[in-house]
This record gives C-alpha cells, sequence and structure tokens, in this order.
C-alpha cells in the first residue's frame, strides 16, 4: 500500500482494496469536527477523494509505482456526521490508461448517506524511493 502521511495523521485506514474499487475508514474524533459539532467539510473532501483515487489504480507486481492525481471532484454533502465509524466506498466507473473516472459514497454507522462524490483523475508513475 502507498504510504501516505497526511492521511495517517488523518487517521483513515484503507479497508479494502482491489481493482476497480476500495473502501477507507474513519473513526470520527474531536480534532475532526468544526465549531458546530460536526465533521468537517474538508475532511469529507479527504476522505472522498481517496476513495475515487484509490479505486482507480491498483498496485500490481509489474508495476507497483502508479498514482493518481485529481484533475475535478464534484462532492454532495448529504447529511451531518457527528460521532462514530464512516466508510468511504470509490469506484472506478470508467476511462482509459491514463485518464478515469470514479465515485464515492460515504456512509455512517446506520447506512446514511453523508455525501457523495464523482471526479476524473490522471494515473502517473512515480520514482521509486
Amino acid at each position: 500500500m502507498p504510504d501516505n502521511p497526511f492521511l495517517d495523521l488523518l487517521g483513515a485506514r484503507l479497508a479494502h482494496w482491489e481493482e476497480g474499487q476500495c473502501e477507507w475508514v474513519l473513526d470520527i474524533a474531536p480534532h475532526h469536527k468544526n465549531t458546530q459539532g460536526s465533521l468537517q467539510g474538508g475532511v469529507i473532501a479527504t476522505l472522498m477523494d481517496v476513495a475515487c483515487g484509490y479505486s482507480g489504480f491498483f498496485e500490481h507486481a509489474d508495476d507497483p509505482h502508479i498514482r493518481t492525481a485529481t484533475i475535478s471532484l464534484t462532492i454532495h454533502y448529504m447529511a451531518k456526521a457527528t460521532h462514530g465509524r464512516l466508510r468511504a466506498k470509490g469506484r472506478r466507473t470508467g476511462g482509459g490508461r491514463q485518464i478515469f473516472f470514479a465515485e464515492a459514497q460515504l456512509f455512517n454507522d446506520q447506512g446514511t448517506i453523508i455525501a457523495m462524490a464523482s471526479g476524473s483523475f490522471r494515473q502517473r508513475s512515480i520514482s521509486p524511493p
């Protein structure tokens, strides 16, 4: 799995990853909340971005240095979240070798959709460390 210090700091964990889809998990903590006691919109945006992005590539033994960059991301905030575990499920919906499209949904423990997103992403190769 790619190293991502920002996601480590946020507390997001990759729970499932396979070709074309992934799932990220985050347990809401006090530092994730805004002044109204709800999950900060930027945390939601980050979860939507990584769920979409990781759904578009999967580390293969033949090329472990592929990553994605966000071209565009549209988010629809549907409900607020204040506590519990969130699950961000992303799936690749189309595209080609370099540009792909993906969508994601963020759910709370009760199955309520907190947010939905769709976007376009570019695959790129990175240099090995």
